[in-house]
């Protein structure tokens, strides 16, 4: 059968909506995905024209002219390669192109970008007084929020899918779905993250909505992870942060910090939801890290300069 991309791309985003059920979210990443490759492939070009000199000449043009980052080029390859393993099994292709395709994007190893303490306490101390001065709804979400993101390493994504039968403000519970629609627990334990959890699920009944996600709008609109990331943004200059914050920074500094006091690194890794333990790794390098740049400080040998010798 003959397909051009564009139908093929269209045809398989109804595939992931009706019967992968994948999350929101990722829905919307796909179809980013798939509109890029669509422009770069041609949107006229029949399927069965994608040869491997085609998909290398669209890898290399992503880093090359465009400069994407590794890892934004090895998810769009990982996209359309989906996409064509569906093509092969609906019949559309008689050879997947992708079949034994050599074509690996390697990823430089950069340790995750954390908060300091110091950060982390200017940034729930400017929401918690923004709160406390505004009194608005806004301003309630977003110290909610922070604390959320922070407390249980929970991605934004993934508190933004938090719906209201989720919680167990008792229990200091959240049920979340994560990536490959894999279901967990994360817990907002500890006196102060509940009683923000409480107060914030108090809040929320006096916005007029009949939409049941956890975090939404004075106006009772479901909240983006765009929003999110623009507020949090907003509120780290106005706490005095002179680096960009971002939602995934305050993920970063949960696992640290869990790290640094000695938590189980499979404790994490489930906390987390990172189906291998060797991405979890990464942190255990942060902590070395860290513990490096205490010891340059602590100079010990230094301090004693004056009496080596003597």
């Amino acid at each position: 059968m003959s397909i051009t991309v564009t139908k093929a791309a269209e045809s398989f985003l109804v595939h992931c909506r009706t019967a992968k059920v994948l999350s929101p979210h990722s829905l919307r990443a796909y179809e980013i995905d798939l509109q890029h490759a669509q422009a770069k492939l041609g949107v006229e070009t029949i399927v069965s024209d994608v040869n491997r000199d085609l998909l290398r000449k669209y890898a290399g043009g992503m880093l090359r002219d465009e400069m994407l980052k590794e890892a934004s080029v090895r998810r769009r390859i990982a996209t359309v390669k989906q996409l064509f393993k569906w093509l092969e099994r609906e019949e559309y292709l008689d050879v997947n192109p992708f079949h034994r395709l050599d074509m690996t994007i390697r990823i430089p190893r950069r340790l995750p970008r954390a908060l300091t303490p110091s950060e982390i306490r200017q940034l729930i101390e400017a929401a918690d007084r923004e709160m406390g001065i505004k009194k608005t709804h806004a301003a309630m979400l977003m110290h909610f929020a922070i604390v959320a993101l922070f407390v249980s390493g929970l991605r934004v994504g993934e508190l933004t899918g938090v719906r209201v039968q989720d919680v167990d403000a008792v229990e200091g519970t959240i049920r979340v779905r994560g990536k490959g629609n894999r279901e967990r627990q994360v817990y907002l334990l500890g006196g102060d993250a509940k009683v923000i959890l409480e107060r914030y699920l108090e809040g929320k009944k006096l916005i007029s909505t009949d939409c049941d996600f956890l975090l939404v709008t004075e106006k009772g609109g479901a909240i983006s992870p765009q929003y999110i990331r623009r507020s949090l943004s907003k509120l780290a200059k106005r706490a005095g942060i002179a680096r960009h914050v971002t939602p995934h920074m305050l993920r970063h500094t949960a696992a640290t910090q869990l790290v640094e006091a000695g938590v189980d690194i499979r404790f994490v890794q489930k906390l987390l939801g990172h189906a291998s333990i060797a991405t979890t790794q990464i942190y255990t390098q942060v902590s070395d890290s860290s513990l490096r740049a205490t010891l340059v400080q602590a100079n010990t040998l230094g301090r004693l300069a004056g009496k080596v010798g003597r």
